[in-house]
């Protein structure tokens, strides 16, 4: 069939087994792996991002991983820009695009596009690029708060291009930043596109997370931590993700270890579950027993030879 605008998406909450069938399914269908994972942008991040080993990144293509440092800053607007390049090429080598991650805002981004805003004036931005430039970016994280805590609160004070970013739609328009993408909501698919993700029983999930909380942490995950902090301060955005934060809290002499790896599941687990809560809105994804691969790979040739 002709794989023009044909996009298969593995999603699913973290630790669900997503790589594995990505790359199971980019073998089979000649596909290349677009990671959609806001963290695995982020270079020198490898273990506590789950991020494809070297081993695996050679098994089959993958994009999307390794494209700034620690203390740079990605969106879900420049993800699509990017991942939307990368698609129109691998239509061009005859391949099929698999798009694979747990970030939803990425998935739904690229697919649906983003949120129309209305162009902001060139002096706005100038107000707000000298405001930035006097008093810094938790001086404009607390403006923000004073006009639009409601956004405010979903932005870490120190993500200085999501925070000028709403200032700038603020100043420009008198309202939030997600007043717009609630009152334009995402269009119809921008590709035809099968999605397919594993149903884990919840406990099955949980016990895989804590599982693989451990062997992260045997692998190096400390070490790793200890040698990012050498180069970038530890208020860097990536630093106060999941594990990350508890390991640099650890090192600080702040929790003992077992408080360290019991805070990292429990953190987890929380985000597990969000991740789940998104993506059964998304009424698109289909669910398989993770047992039943043989299911999955059946379901996208059907789809594929449609």
């Amino acid at each position: 069939m002709n794989h023009s605008k044909v996009v298969i998406v593995v999603a699913g909450p973290t630790a669900s087994g997503k790589s594995d069938l990505a790359i199971n399914l980019a073998q089979k269908f000649e596909g290349e792996l677009i990671c959609s994972d806001s963290m695995q942008v982020y270079r020198r991040l490898d273990i506590g991002t789950a991020k494809p080993t070297k081993k695996e990144q050679q098994l089959v293509p993958h994009h999307q991983i390794d494209l700034i440092d620690p203390n740079e800053n990605y969106s879900a607007g420049k993800y699509e820009k990017d991942a939307t390049i990368i698609i129109s090429k691998i239509y061009e080598r005859g391949n099929i695009p698999i798009l694979v991650g747990g970030t939803g805002l990425y998935f739904r981004a690229l697919m649906y596009g983003i949120s129309k805003i209305p162009k902001i004036p060139k002096l706005i931005k100038n107000k707000v690029s000298r405001i930035h430039l006097k008093h810094g970016t938790r001086y404009c994280w607390e403006q923000l708060y004073r006009n639009d805590p409601q956004n405010a609160n979903k932005i870490h004070p120190n993500d200085t291009a999501r925070i000028l970013r709403s200032l700038e739609v603020y100043f420009s328009t008198g309202f939030s930043i997600t007043k717009f993408q609630k009152d334009n909501p995402f269009a119809e698919a921008r590709y035809k596109f099968l999605a397919v993700a594993f149903e884990w029983e919840r406990h099955l999930l949980y016990e895989r997370i804590n599982q693989r909380t451990q062997n992260m942490l045997k692998s190096g995950w400390i070490e790793e931590v200890e040698e990012l902090l050498k180069y970038y301060p530890k208020d860097s955005k990536p630093f106060h993700s999941i594990g990350y934060r508890e390991i640099i809290q650890h090192l600080s002499g702040k929790i003992d270890s077992n408080q360290m790896v019991n805070l990292i599941q429990q953190r987890t687990r929380r985000y597990a579950k969000r991740q789940l809560t998104w993506f059964k809105k998304e009424s698109n994804i289909e669910w398989f027993q993770p047992s039943k691969v043989s299911r999955v790979l059946d379901r996208i040739k059907v789809f594929l030879e449609n």
